[in-house]
């Protein structure tokens, strides 16, 4: 049975916002010198080109979506699709002009070394899968191009483990039968003990 719970109880348990508060902690002593922030959201080609509000070099961070795969018991994983939008500028490093592509490249490969690393992407979380299947994609218009940005997306999913309740807290018992030589036997709801 499911029970009432508040707010602040369901805020305590809310693990994909916790996962999206940790990359982004994670990620913002890693790349020096970029603007790493939690998106609400996926964000277009004219968000960019707006400016202001994705001011590059920037990484930013969301999910693209959430999928529940549930269990025989009742129990699930939640494999969340992570997206970190990478917005680069035209930008002088070491007194040498760079290439808006190719900084967008270095942080990208920066973000593939690191999900590929052992222990960097659980995030300081628990129970939560290693990265699979990561791939970065241009998201280039004409337009942007006229405007000086360049755009990609890196996405990668990860399953948060171990979601939902206790099989046999879900499921109680009041007694347990078996088979035995042919005759059926009741054992108490108590299995501590041996049977007489």
């Amino acid at each position: 049975m499911i029970a009432p719970r508040t707010l602040a109880q369901r805020l305590a348990d809310a693990r994909v916002a916790q996962l999206m508060s940790a990359i982004v902690s994670s990620l913002k002593p890693l790349f020096p010198g970029v603007e790493v922030r939690e998106l609400p959201g996926r964000i277009d080609i004219s968000d960019i080109i707006a400016g202001d509000v994705f001011p590059p070099p920037m990484i930013g961070v969301t999910f693209s979506r959430v999928r529940q795969p549930i269990h025989v018991d009742g129990s699930y994983d939640l494999p969340v699709e992570l997206v970190a939008s990478i917005v680069t500028e035209e930008m002088a490093i070491n007194g040498r002009a760079e290439r808006r592509e190719a900084l967008a490249h270095a942080i990208g490969f920066g973000l593939f070394e690191l999900l590929a690393d052992y222990d960097a992407p659980r995030w300081g979380l628990t129970s939560i899968r290693l990265p699979e299947e990561a791939e970065m994609r241009p998201l280039m218009t004409a337009q942007s191009y006229t405007k000086g940005v360049a755009y990609y997306a890196l996405t990668w999913r990860q399953a948060l483990l171990g979601m939902g309740a206790d099989p046999l807290a879900r499921m109680p018992y009041t007694r347990t039968e078996a088979v035995e030589d042919g005759v059926v036997v009741d054992y108490p709801a108590d299995l501590s003990g041996a049977p007489e």
